[in-house]
């Protein structure tokens, strides 16, 4: 994806666009996995956490 396509996107989320951030979301969706990792286990309630805090968070993003 390059940066022009991204950036369409990231408009769109912080617009409120909901299709836009669950590409978003699962662009990072590795990332987000990585730090959701305790112990070598994957935390689902790390994971939630983390994804609701996007969701609620990029709103506020300033492009």
């Amino acid at each position: 994806m390059d940066w022009d396509v991204f950036r369409l996107i990231l408009l769109e989320a912080v617009s409120g666009g909901h299709e836009a951030l669950e590409k978003i979301l699962k662009l990072y969706a590795p990332l987000i996995n990585k730090y959701s990792m305790v112990d070598g286990k994957l935390d689902e309630d790390l994971r939630q956490y983390i994804l609701i805090h996007i969701a609620l968070s990029i709103s506020k993003f300033s492009i």
